[in-house]
């Protein structure tokens, strides 16, 4: 039976679920200390708990109990703790620090669990970029600088060349990293192609400018080069 009313739990008693210095999963201290969830979630807050950044986000430690390392990475049994941040930041910090980036196998690795979809929103959301080397994604730092070391380096040490993408592998790319208003934009270009074969760059842009959407001959022309849309010249 949960506590009633306003309840007060000490830092003594919070910290003494600790005790035995393993990580505690989140669901058993709601069980003990007879609270809800958002207690809890105060609490942890208070005391600057650290959630795993593998195992569902389900289990939390002290960050005295933890040994970091350089990165700010701690691991204690399957379990893995990010010092400064969450399971996004994790990613990020593990990419960046990489010497000449990271597949995702690797990411899947240190993590210690599959990382596919956080780091496809990553690359999403410009926080990671992404290059496909001999058939596989290979991830990279988004700051310029950092990321053009690793590609360089990748290269000199693997003699690995970066795959030149398809027309279909460059429009899925598009379709997984792009904004909902970018895709929507590119199915009315694609659809005034289907219908008016023979336009060109400029005439599928101007078709669509009176229609109302925001677009440019540049935009177009550059979609008519990456996809290889039909046309005539532009």
């Amino acid at each position: 039976m949960k506590r009633t009313g306003h309840c007060h739990i000490s830092s003594e008693e919070f910290r003494s679920l600790f005790h035995r210095g393993k990580p505690v999963r989140i669901s058993r201290i709601v069980e003990i200390l007879e609270v809800d969830r958002s207690t809890v979630t105060r609490l942890m807050r208070r005391h600057g708990t650290l959630t795993s950044i593998n195992r569902n986000a389900a289990f939390c430690v002290l960050p005295g109990m933890c040994r970091f390392d350089e990165s700010g990475f701690c691991r204690i049994g399957e379990m893995r703790f990010f010092r400064d941040g969450n399971q996004r930041d994790a990613i990020c910090r593990l990419v960046a620090e990489s010497n000449k980036g990271m597949a995702l196998p690797d990411i899947n690795a240190a993590m210690g669990a599959k990382m596919a979809m956080q780091a496809l929103n990553l690359v999403r959301g410009g926080r990671l970029k992404r290059r496909k080397y001999n058939g596989a994604f290979v991830y990279f730092a988004s700051d310029a600088e950092t990321s053009e070391r690793q590609f360089g380096l990748r290269e000199e040490a693997s003699g690995e060349k970066v795959a030149a993408p398809s027309p279909e592998e460059r429009l899925g790319q598009f379709l997984a990293e792009e904004s909902r208003e970018s895709v929507e934009l590119l199915a009315k270009v694609l659809l005034t192609c289907l219908r008016h074969p023979r336009f060109s760059a400029r005439s599928v842009a101007l078709s669509l400018i009176r229609r109302g959407e925001q677009t440019s001959t540049r935009q177009v022309r550059e979609w008519f080069e990456r996809f290889a849309l039909r046309g005539k010249n532009s």
